[in-house]
């Protein structure tokens, strides 16, 4: 299994890099001996305040190589770890802390003000160096292997945008992630000593790729962080350091990155593959980096959180560039099925036969558009604590025999010459540089404002890709500096959203454009912007 993998690394090969952080680095020895000392640590500790197995721990923080450690920590001793990035505001950590049930939060920086108040035991300024190290003590036993999450427990929550304004933590189990490790690593073959980017924060499944892909085949891990990130200068030089063989991003990341004339091979000479997950690959940020970096391929992926990061792949070749534009998302792995199905008709089987169906519904035909329903060792097992948001999404699907946990992923879709299509979102929820939003929890955050009386928001397009969002306001009084007015609700969002969920532009109106059946007009909004 995974963590004895990375065991077997941290015998044979102690003193490699495991992760390595601006000037930071961690072995894998530093790693196995301080998950080790964590979950010790942390057993003790459930045991002294009544924690019981399986109850979910926050690891709050960015990324710090404490929090690699404590994730494997918390695993050994069969509790499910929730990586929070400290870039969302203190209201967000709340709510997922009341949500999760969590009695542990443990982070190798500083807790916002307030949590203290949830209930929840805090350890704090967590570290593998000075005086209260993990490495300090007596803390070389090891924890048993029987103390680990099993193949059918969960192994991470991952919280994303809820469309009721509450965020919802897909639940994970080790059983999904192997599913998952097992595909990518055969299908992309890295060798022992590869390194890979990390450029999505921890508490994005995107980041599962890499930091999982990495540390079970005994590679690097190189992180590059949110400051890095927005200093061009501090970033490149970053990645000409690095000797990246595998990159793993969001294609929104690659094309920033590809405004720089210098990002080609000469900047990344041992680069060998692009890993794409998270929201649609261009066809012109595909071509422009089959140009930049000819000896590298481009791999697209597609896949929700709920289904374990991705379930599609496909190398986009000159043929493919040539055939393809918008370029497809590939095919299935091996152990798990995408389905298209006729969304209204599933909705209602659904709904007679409570989450197990009662008649097989119809599969459409290659060609045909309908919702991409996943199904596999891979799908997740449902949100935690949230059982009615789970029977809306979670159903059981059969086939030859076997039972397998299927997702309603709520994105259109089709096959055509055996490839998926991904075709946009059948709901409200968008993906925008990678992060998945319910604009429903951007609304519902809006009308709770004192002078927000109604509130839309809507994602804008260019090129067939979401650049940003724009909220529509009706406001409780007429507005009459509309600049301040827009400053001041960006700063009572910031409060409660984290930064890549408040809308770039804002419009004050009277009224909402209402359709005949009483609904908001949403197209005669964006009617209104042109």
């Amino acid at each position: 299994m995974l963590s004895e993998k990375i065991h077997a690394w941290a015998l044979k090969c102690p003193e490699r890099v495991a992760h390595r952080h601006g000037n930071d680095q961690l072995t894998y020895a530093a790693l196995e001996f301080g998950s080790n000392s964590a979950a010790l640590w942390l057993y003790e500790l459930s045991l002294a305040k009544g924690i019981t197995r399986q109850t979910p721990v926050v690891v709050y923080g960015h990324k710090e190589n404490e929090m690699l450690v404590l994730f494997i920590g918390c695993i050994k001793v069969g509790h499910p770890y929730i990586p929070v990035d400290s870039s969302v505001p203190p209201e967000r950590l709340r709510q997922i802390i009341k949500a999760s049930g969590a009695r542990v939060v443990l982070s190798p920086q500083l807790i916002p003000e307030g949590i203290a108040g949830t209930g929840v035991i805090i350890e704090e300024m967590m570290s593998l160096a000075g005086q209260d190290s993990l490495l300090n003590g007596d803390r070389l036993e090891v924890p048993p292997s029987t103390w680990q999450v099993t193949l059918d427990e969960v192994y991470y929550i991952i919280y994303t945008s809820g469309s009721t304004g509450v965020p919802k933590g897909v639940q994970l189990t080790l059983r999904a992630l192997e599913s998952f490790l097992n595909w990518v690593n055969s299908e992309y073959l890295p060798n022992e000593h590869e390194v890979f980017l990390n450029q999505a924060p921890f508490s994005f499944d995107l980041s599962v790729m890499d930091v999982y892909m990495s540390l079970s085949t005994g590679g690097t891990l190189w992180s590059v962080d949110k400051d890095q990130i927005a200093n061009p200068k501090e970033l490149f030089a970053s990645l000409g350091a690095s000797e990246i063989s595998y990159w793993v991003s969001t294609p929104s990341f690659a094309e920033v990155c590809l405004m720089d004339p210098s990002f080609k091979a000469t900047l990344l000479p041992q680069l060998k593959r692009f890993l794409f997950c998270g929201e649609i690959l261009t066809h012109d940020c595909a071509t422009k980096l089959t140009q930049r970096f000819p000896r590298a391929t481009v791999e697209n992926l597609y896949g929700p959180t709920e289904a374990t990061v991705a379930v599609t792949t496909l190398t986009i070749t000159p043929d493919i560039l040539s055939a393809f534009n918008p370029l497809p998302v590939g095919r299935v792995k091996p152990d798990a099925m995408v389905l298209i199905m006729d969304a209204d008709q599933l909705t209602a089987e659904i709904a007679s036969g409570k989450g197990i169906l009662p008649h097989r519904p119809e599969v459409l035909a290659e060609g045909k558009t309908g919702e991409l329903i996943i199904a596999g060792p891979n799908v997740s097992v449902g949100y935690l604590n949230n059982p009615e948001q789970t029977a809306k999404a979670f159903f059981n699907w059969q086939e030859c025999g076997v039972t397998w946990k299927a997702y309603r992923t709520g994105d259109a879709g089709l096959f055509k010459e055996g490839l998926l299509f991904y075709q946009g979102r059948l709901d409200f929820q968008i993906k925008l540089h990678g992060y998945r939003i319910e604009l429903g929890e951007i609304e519902e955050n809006l009308r709770r404002l004192p002078r927000v009386e109604n509130a839309v928001v809507l994602p804008i397009e260019r090129r067939g890709k979401i650049e940003y969002l724009q909220a529509f306001i009706v406001a409780g009084k007429p507005v009459r500096d509309e600049f301040k007015a827009v400053l001041d609700l960006k700063e009572a969002l910031r409060e409660h959203l984290p930064e890549y969920m408040i809308p770039r532009r804002f419009r004050f109106l009277e009224k909402m454009p209402m359709t005949s059946n009483g609904k908001v007009d949403r197209r005669a909004l964006l009617g209104g912007l042109s």
